[in-house]
């Protein structure tokens, strides 16, 4: 079996930094804590006016810490969701959820205890608080589906646990969200910034089928167990945000909810999960497919690679568990994937073992480097060259006595590159002359792992 990391040989894409990782945040985080099914996903999603989190009346949806900065009163911090405190889960992950749970309570700098108004004080909610308070960190109580006049009235219940203020919210309707914002910017330092927005800095979703291991990829990378890893398919829910590091450079790493092919979702848990993957994709800049080579390709694949290239996304291909493989070459495999996604030819591919680690930071060498090539501006004379050079190795063929000539060409976009190329007869170019030409540019201009967007237009005489 060869160690080769990726299709091709590329330069630095061995070079690993020293320690890697999550990146060190310098501002506060702030957990929503609570019992089950008392609403603090959806506060989190109506405090940060995104959907963010997947919201269902079941208890236990939430698993996996899910985080995203915020600014309240100016005042810059790390909005942290998690599962339900004291939940069974029906598929025997509670063990694991309350592991993620421990891991932001230790993290969190400021603590929301979420309680739920109509329904009043539980022994449980009593329990929570005190778990909290020997803590010592600054808490605020958010009494939420207060929309009610009873619930309104019953949130005094809450006065016994000795938290101030009590702050009657709901998520539902977005009430007292200025007033929770209030109370939590009274535990931020003055000076702290308003944090990033992501903005500018490269997006990696990492997508496939239930359990090819893409949440043992981002723990590998994070050096932690960031996501819950278990055998349970579908045990990732939410697309789950975050921020690393690497020789000096940021960027975010998605982990999403495992794709399969679904006649009816299980119910809209599983029919979020899979909306929350497909927006991944298309807010990401670059796109890693993840495969079990024990497993091949499917269906699901194929149709997740129709997203990716609908989107004109760049996409590395991750063939993961492959130090399981024996008497298979890369190279067989390579032919393989090839033939059976034949929309990604152009895409590296990377084969990885998430478990061990074993070159999975190559793989986000590789998955940079195609983010600054989709950034690339091609000057014009260089374009025009490469639109000259394309048309003399091969002329569109004359239809109906029109002879179709390709006369210049202009960048007007990037991410992906875009082009606009002045014809005559540009009506007269077939799909097939197309592709040729956006193979073709691809290559001359040092693309050719990145997908083009290619507009003909008719040239003003």
């Amino acid at each position: 079996m060869s160690d080769a990391p990726v299709k091709k040989s590329r330069k630095g894409a061995a070079a690993v930094a020293a320690r890697p990782g999550l990146l060190e945040r310098q501002f506060p985080a702030v957990a929503l804590v609570g019992r089950p099914n008392v609403g603090k996903s959806s506060l989190f999603n109506a405090l940060l006016k995104m959907e963010i989190s997947i919201t269902d009346a079941r208890a236990g949806t939430t698993r996996d810490r899910v985080l995203h900065p915020i600014s309240f009163n100016g005042r810059g911090c790390d909005l942290l969701d998690t599962g339900g405190i004291g939940i069974v889960d029906k598929q025997d992950l509670s063990d694991l959820v309350e592991r993620q749970i421990d891991a932001a309570i230790e993290h969190a700098t400021i603590f929301v205890l979420v309680v739920d108004a109509k329904e009043g004080l539980t022994p449980l909610d009593k329990q929570v608080a005190a778990r909290l308070r020997k803590l010592g960190r600054p808490m605020v109580l958010a009494a939420n589906k207060s929309e009610g006049r009873e619930a309104s009235l019953s949130a005094g219940e809450f006065a016994s646990l000795g938290l101030e203020p009590i702050v009657q919210t709901s998520a539902l309707h977005r009430l007292g969200l200025d007033d929770l914002g209030d109370a939590i910017a009274e535990h931020l330092p003055e000076d702290s910034d308003k944090p990033p927005d992501y903005e500018g800095i490269p997006k990696i979703a990492v997508v496939g089928r239930r359990n090819v291991g893409k949440s043992s990829f981002v723990n590998a990378l994070a050096r932690q167990n960031r996501a819950i890893v278990s055998d349970v398919a579908g045990t990732t829910r939410d697309a789950v945000d975050l921020l690393m590091q690497k020789d000096s450079r940021d960027f975010v790493i998605i982990d999403t909810a495992g794709l399969r092919r679904m006649k009816e979702p299980e119910g809209p848990v599983e029919f979020f999960a899979q909306v929350r993957t497909e927006r991944a994709i298309r807010r990401a800049d670059v796109v890693m497919l993840m495969l079990d080579h024990k497993e091949g390709v499917s269906t699901t694949d194929r149709k997740t690679v129709e997203l990716i290239t609908e989107h004109f996304k760049p996409c590395v291909i991750v063939v993961n568990k492959w130090d399981e493989v024996r008497g298979v070459a890369t190279g067989d495999y390579l032919n393989y994937v090839a033939e059976r996604l034949p929309g990604l030819r152009h895409a590296p591919v990377c084969f990885t073992s998430a478990k061990n680690g074993s070159r999975c930071w190559q793989t986000i060498d590789v998955a940079l480097e195609l983010y600054d090539l989709s950034h690339t501006h091609v000057p014009t004379p260089v374009l025009n060259k490469a639109v000259e050079r394309a048309e003399f190795e091969h002329e569109p063929p004359a239809k109906k006595g029109r002879k179709p000539r390709l006369l210049y060409g202009v960048q007007v976009g990037a991410a992906p590159p875009t082009f606009v190329v002045h014809c005559r007869h540009p009506d007269q170019i077939d799909d097939k002359y197309r592709k040729y030409l956006d193979n073709r540019l691809r290559e001359i201009l040092g693309l050719d792992e990145v997908p083009l967007r290619i507009f003909l237009r008719e040239a003003k005489h």
